[in-house]
């Protein structure tokens, strides 16, 4: 209920009785009361919004931080998956240079088979792969006493080098490659467990690798390879030996 009165200043005033209480306000004080809460309630707004900015942030903090916390796992990820792959083709064509030492074992002309069956495969090799590969095929005639052996250089660049093999006529052979060349050197030896030490040099470096086979009235062939396969960085290699015998018929 609203009633006007005077008050002690003459002024016309405005009683309002809530819930049996008696307050007084002047027209002018109603005013400025309507421009408090206005105002009061335009920054609970802007407090509100602020708020809703502020959780935006948060959220959007929160998210990129799980993408940085999550970059080491998904490029750990990659690495091994790159590192599989070279992996897996290595394994594979390590078994491929088996299959053909011992394929070229089962031709009329072991030694012609063989730097054949070798020289192309590895063409094919470096046409699909960035890869360095040094092959040796050694053909032990039971029948004559002979040794070839076959040298591949396709790593890439030239080399030079001996090969000695003890009891051997003569002791050791030099020779010179150019890189995708081969070269077949000839033996003769008497029976029995033969070291063949294989000692090059290419780009002022010098490599020595050691080879055992058996010179004996049966055929022996056997077949290294040194590989090396690289990609985007990452660099696998392995060394592989195959050998085999059998009765001359």
């Amino acid at each position: 209920m609203k009633t006007k009165i005077k008050n002690s200043c003459g002024k016309l005033c405005e009683r309002k009785r809530v819930h049996n209480n008696t307050f007084f306000f002047s027209k002018q004080n109603d005013t400025l009361a309507s421009y408090t809460r206005f105002f009061s309630f335009q920054g609970k707004r802007v407090k509100g919004q602020m708020f809703v900015i502020a959780a935006i942030f948060m959220i959007l903090g929160f998210v990129l931080l799980r993408n940085l916390l999550s970059l080491p796992e998904i490029t750990q990820e990659k690495v091994y998956q790159d590192t599989s792959y070279l992996d897996k083709n290595l394994r594979n064509l390590e078994r491929e240079y088996s299959y053909l030492a011992g394929t070229a074992s089962m031709q009329p002309n072991v030694n012609f088979s063989g730097n054949q069956y070798l020289h192309s495969f590895t063409q094919l090799v470096r046409s699909e792969f960035d890869a360095k590969v040094l092959y040796v095929y050694i053909y032990s005639n039971g029948t004559s006493s002979n040794v070839s052996v076959t040298i591949g250089n396709f790593m890439k660049n030239n080399m030079s080098g001996v090969l000695n093999i003890t009891s051997a006529t003569p002791t050791g052979r030099t020779f010179s490659l150019n890189d995708t060349h081969n070269t077949t050197l000839e033996f003769n030896l008497t029976a029995g467990w033969l070291n063949a030490t294989l000692n090059y040099t290419m780009q002022n470096r010098e490599t020595v690798e050691r080879l055992y086979f058996n010179a004996s009235t049966r055929n022996y062939v056997l077949g290294f390879t040194d590989m090396t396969l690289q990609e985007r960085g990452f660099l696998v290699r392995f060394k592989s030996t195959y050998n085999r015998t059998w009765i001359i018929s």
